[in-house]
């Protein structure tokens, strides 16, 4: 498989607020200019690896448009991911071409002749990996695979012998990706890029914002408020280094609004994982949640309403 001529660094910085208003905990879009400072702000802190994708709104073009700028294109790794095959119904016999375009377009965006990553954006998309594949047998993409966002998608993908790549959601909340699934993805050598850290911001927005929904998760978040702060550290840092313990994971993805946050985010990545004492204190507090907790799609429409 084709890879990058260097390291991925451990945080990778997620730009969906580059092209649309995200998560429940929103600050609204950056303008161009405060994106280019979050982008400078990654590199100068280590950090290579962008997340995009063809449903962001603007985030390729911008993104793309920042790295030309920056002449950087070619010194880091963009994962981009496909238009989603199965929300707008594509017929089989032109799924080859659907995919193709969409490919395509993401490199106009971005201003690059070849992505180093390309992956699906849904679980169900999963049975079309071999489209993905003619496009790396074209020299468009590195490596392919897809984002996931259920166990048994994480599971079915393992299994493909072409996934190369996988995006999942992984924090201290939701334990449905581990055990043997990581063990599988360090035997394939599989590029694994963990999302959702903070969980869209429920697990640092003030309490009075959370959905009445999801009220649920306030004894046990405050748990977990109070081992951070026996550990001396603030959740942000726990949240981020929990996912950074794990060896399996090779990226933490992270969304920020301002190269401010960036900027303590990637301080927080220099302190490295949590000890295993404190993993197991966090993880002997949180219950097997069900998806209604742990899926932000099951609730973004009670957000979307306005209950916060």
């Amino acid at each position: 498989m084709k890879d990058i001529g260097f390291d991925f660094s451990r945080v990778m910085l997620g730009t969906v607020q580059f092209g649309l208003d995200y998560g429940i905990a929103r600050g609204g879009r950056p303008d161009y200019e405060a994106c280019r400072d979050i982008v400078v702000c990654a590199l100068e802190s280590g950090i290579n690896c962008f997340d995009t994708a063809a449903s962001y709104g603007e985030s390729e073009q911008i993104l793309g448009k920042i790295l030309a700028e920056l002449k950087v294109t070619d010194q880091v790794v963009v994962v981009s991911k496909s238009k989603p095959i199965s929300d707008v119904a594509v017929p089989a016999d032109q799924v080859q071409e659907f995919i193709e375009q969409s490919l395509l377009q993401s490199l106009k965006n971005l201003q690059m002749e070849s992505l180093p990553i390309f992956l699906f954006h849904r679980d169900q998309d999963l049975p079309w990996m071999d489209a993905l594949r003619t496009m790396k047998d074209k020299g468009l993409v590195g490596r392919i695979g897809i984002s996931v966002d259920t166990a048994d998608g994480a599971k079915q993908a393992v299994k493909n012998d072409l996934v190369e790549a996988i995006q999942l959601p992984h924090n201290l909340f939701d334990h449905r990706f581990a055990g043997k699934m990581f063990d599988s993805v360090e035997e394939r050598k599989i590029k694994l890029f963990a999302r959702s850290a903070f969980l869209q911001g429920l697990l640092l927005m003030p309490e009075e914002r959370i959905p009445k929904k999801l009220h649920v998760v306030v004894p046990i978040r405050r748990k977990i408020e109070e081992l951070a702060r026996n550990a001396g550290m603030g959740m942000p840092e726990l949240c981020l280094r929990y996912s950074l313990s794990f060896s399996a994971i090779t990226s933490v993805l992270i969304g920020v609004d301002s190269a401010a946050q960036l900027r303590d985010n990637a301080a927080i990545m220099q302190r490295g994982p949590l000890d295993q004492d404190l993993i197991s204190k966090i993880d002997a507090c949180v219950p097997d949640w069900p998806e209604s907790i742990v899926r932000p799609i099951c609730w973004n429409e009670v957000v979307e309403q306005g209950d916060v």
